[in-house]
């Protein structure tokens, strides 16, 4: 993948080995400030890692909860079946 570096994880809990790409996007600059303040982020690149990893740990959580009430997976995929499911 072009622009992509390897790199090994010193903090990540989801991969030893991961993929770095460095990529230009536009940010809204309000967001971004306050998601650092949430995060107590201080640079760009920490406030994003962190932010995906808060993203990914959220997902783990929802689907622990749902496992836990006996949904099925598959049902998060519909949304009224979605929203059913958290009553």
């Amino acid at each position: 993948m072009a622009g992509s570096r390897w790199w090994i994880s010193q903090s990540s809990k989801w991969d030893i080995l991961a993929v770095v790409t460095k990529r230009l996007i536009d940010v809204d600059d309000d967001k971004l400030a306050a998601v650092r303040a949430l995060l107590g982020t201080r640079t760009l690149k920490a406030t994003v890692d962190e932010a995906l990893s808060e993203v990914l740990a959220l997902d783990q959580r929802r689907r622990t909860l749902l496992a836990e009430r006996g949904v099925d997976e598959a049902m998060l995929a519909d949304p009224p079946a979605r929203r059913a499911a958290w009553g």
